[in-house]
């Protein structure tokens, strides 16, 4: 078992222009940000408190616009708002325009961006929701669950996080803004942000850049200025103080922030995986079992596990053993698209063509994407006309 602290940070930019139905999220429960509660941080000989933190930290204008910038928005993002969406999003993508590339370590704001061509997840959205609005356009910060991977063991290894935008027209439509598409599959959920989130976000991965630089006392105050930003309402900030505090290796105050995370998520993985690690490095055997129990228990309960695991029986060759998996994910999660196609498509490869109509029918009933909309009614057409084939072949 790793005795290494786990963070949560955001480490690419997704965006390719996609229309997108959200579904509406209910309030999140919340802990109490109280910077005089949180213990102080001691390092190298000194104590360093919440409070001395934040003023230690500033959050820069990630959202303002210079004159370059609007210029560059009234000339060439014009027309209907479809049309003002597109034009800006191949404006900054065109290198005969502005042409942003996607850099991981460039950080900064919406002008930052702008300037230097280079953009990672959270700075090329602040560039991106900056514009559309002078644009007149309806954009907000978009949260990416990416579906869990897992070690071939069956463990969970990475907990993937995304920030992309997503822009709301009048006529109801609503678009998520890529760089890199990911796979419909690959996302579990969606949560729309408020601006402070985003810039907690962006303090977020300052405080593990600093961290895993060995900066334990930047760390902090980044980390604490996230939690100041986000109301301490977002439960991976909770899990990144907690890895700052265990990296000085101040345990008691590590558990306090994982328990506030799973008090805000009791599904957090990377938090009960932290309390596993930090109790069985303790000595305290039985609580990190405990704990190591109930990430499995997760894991079992979590339908993109069981999506994994057929996708592991697909290749190798066991189509009923695939089967029964991707069964077991529709009937923990019966409203996700992609599970019914996974399993029309291996229903067509077994030839059981009637099962795999039912169940693209189905994918197309629960999907939301009009593009992975599209991929199904195609898939869909393609199994009539070989239907119509083999009927016209039967016929003597």
């Amino acid at each position: 078992m790793t005795a290494r602290p786990i963070g949560v940070v955001f480490p690419r930019l997704l965006a390719g222009l996609a229309a997108l139905f959200l579904c509406a999220c209910a309030d999140q429960p919340r802990v109490s940000f109280i910077p005089g509660e949180l213990p102080p941080i001691e390092v190298e000989d000194a104590v360093l408190d919440a409070g001395t933190a934040l003023g230690q930290t500033e959050t820069p204008p990630l959202l303002a616009l210079d004159d370059d910038m609007r210029e560059f928005i009234d000339r060439y993002v014009t027309g209907s708002q479809r049309q003002r969406l597109q034009s800006l999003h191949r404006g900054l993508r065109s290198q005969a325009l502005v042409g942003i590339d996607y850099d991981p370590n460039a950080d900064g704001s919406a002008a930052d961006v702008f300037h230097s061509g280079a953009a990672n997840c959270l700075s090329y959205a602040h560039l991106f929701v900056a514009m559309a609005r002078h644009a007149g356009l309806d954009a907000r910060y978009l949260s990416v669950s990416l579906r869990p991977e897992w070690a071939r063991h069956g463990e969970q290894v990475a907990l993937r996080k995304h920030v992309n935008v997503v822009v709301r027209l009048r006529n109801g439509e609503e678009y998520v803004v890529d760089i890199d598409p990911v796979p419909r599959e690959q996302v579990a959920s969606a949560r729309v942000l408020k601006d402070r989130e985003a810039a907690a976000l962006y303090h977020a991965n300052r405080a593990m850049d600093a961290l895993f630089q060995r900066n334990s006392a930047e760390a902090y105050a980044e980390a604490v200025r996230a939690l100041s930003l986000g109301g301490g309402s977002i439960d991976y900030l909770w899990v990144n103080l907690g890895a700052i505090y265990r990296g000085v290796g101040q345990d008691t105050a590590a558990e306090a922030m994982y328990r506030n995370a799973l008090a805000l998520n009791p599904d957090s993985p990377t938090a009960m995986n932290n309390l596993a690690v930090l109790y069985y490095d303790r000595g305290e055997i039985e609580e990190s079992r405990r704990w190591e129990a109930r990430v499995r228990k997760r894991r079992e309960s979590n339908p993109f596990y069981h999506y994994y695991l057929g996708e592991l029986a697909e290749a190798a060759g066991d189509q009923e053993q695939a089967l029964s998996h991707y069964l077991d994910a529709i009937d923990l999660q019966e409203t996700e698209a992609e599970f019914y196609f996974r399993v029309a498509r291996l229903f067509l490869d077994m030839q059981r063509y009637e099962q795999s109509r039912s169940f693209a029918e189905k994918a197309v009933l629960h999907s939301r994407l009009v593009g992975e909309r599209k991929t199904y009614q195609l898939f869909l057409e393609q199994l009539q006309r070989r239907a119509v084939v083999t009927a016209q072949v039967d016929t003597p």
